[in-house]
């Protein structure tokens, strides 16, 4: 009864952001596999904010049956590009590790499937990422996909930095586990009733050094751009305050008490190497607030609920009550004029 219970619960709360559909179409692309149908399904669904999960799930079961006994959910999965990810993709960009990437998604999943019901575990072995018992086998095709797409995200955004111990599915095993297990370089389970992700402890506390994957390089250069604009200068100090910047916006923690804290410096040592740059912290953070709100607009398709939380503004109004302070305008009709 309880499983059943969950299951509506689910489907009645969850939704799934629009853009991500598209790692279907990038799927029939890649196979070569013709369906107007399905496509023109697609076609109208990208450009909504968010699908219900039964409208997911149905054009996830049309998408399996075109080629039957195919893994098609870690096919599926396995073509999410940043660009299907929304604000999670600029969320995790601003992650130094793996271990800071699965907590904040943890913390923003909510903004990708519109609830939270992940959960966390640690030790000094592992670190698994799992849902507890609220989908059922019903949901099993969904659960390859979401966790398939997760785990190529992860490694995109942290290339030999995101290595597994296990893998867990519901519903009933394939056949053939070979293309699971070559897909995610370890054991893969299904029946679970709390299917997860366990990545190894000793990888995900490892920052990635070197150069940004290229599809992270164009989003890191966009927010330079915005906090260079403020700050016309480029030294040590001002990179690290600016990552540790764009990491507390979304957090609401952008005071200047907490990046003293995580810059490991006092209140007044921040004011006075900001001083040298002839910028108080609050016309640093309005300052790189507006470009950024700028730079996304016109930029990104993010909706304003994700701009506002990226932004670090608790609700949209005052995003907007803000935007339109700085620029006579509203961000609506400031994109749209743009374009």
């Amino acid at each position: 009864m309880t499983t059943r219970v969950n299951i509506v619960w689910v489907n009645y709360c969850m939704r799934i952001t629009g853009q991500f559909t598209q790692i279907v179409s990038s799927w029939l692309t890649s196979r070569a596999i013709h369906s107007s149908s399905l496509q023109n399904k697609l076609d109208v669904l990208k450009d909504k904010d968010s699908i219900a999960v039964n409208e997911w799930r149905a054009i996830l079961a049309e998408a399996a049956a075109l080629t039957p006994e195919q893994p098609v959910g870690i096919q599926i999965g396995s073509q999410v590009q940043v660009q299907h990810t929304g604000v999670l993709g600029y969320l995790v960009l601003n992650s130094e590790t793996v271990a800071d990437a699965l907590e904040t998604y943890l913390l923003f999943e909510r903004f990708f499937y519109h609830i939270n019901f992940a959960e966390l575990t640690a030790n000094s072995t592992e670190w698994k990422l799992f849902w507890p018992d609220r989908l059922g086998n019903v949901n099993a095709l969904f659960v390859q996909v979401a966790l398939t797409a997760l785990v190529t995200f992860m490694r995109q955004r942290f290339p030999n930095r995101c290595e597994l111990l296990a893998v867990e599915f519901t519903g009933d095993a394939p056949a053939d586990l070979d293309p699971y297990e070559d897909y995610f370089c370890c054991p893969v389970s299904f029946g679970s009733q709390v299917p997860g992700i366990t990545f190894d402890a000793s990888t995900v506390n490892k920052p990635l050094w070197g150069l940004l994957p290229v599809d992270y390089q164009v989003m890191d250069k966009q927010q330079h751009q915005a906090f260079k604009y403020v700050v016309k200068a480029d030294a040590p100090f001002l990179q690290r305050l600016q990552q540790v910047l764009l990491k507390l916006l979304p957090e609401g923690r952008a005071s200047l008490a907490h990046i003293a804290k995580d810059l490991h410096m006092s209140v007044r040592s921040v004011q006075r190497k900001l001083d040298h740059y002839d910028v108080a912290y609050q016309e640093l953070l309005d300052g790189v607030r507006e470009q950024l709100a700028r730079r996304y607009l016109l930029r990104t398709s993010l909706s304003l609920s994700e701009l506002t939380l990226l932004l670090g503004f608790s609700e949209q109004s005052a995003f907007g009550r803000a935007f339109k302070h700085w620029t006579g305008e509203s961000p609506g009709a400031f994109r749209l004029k743009r374009q």
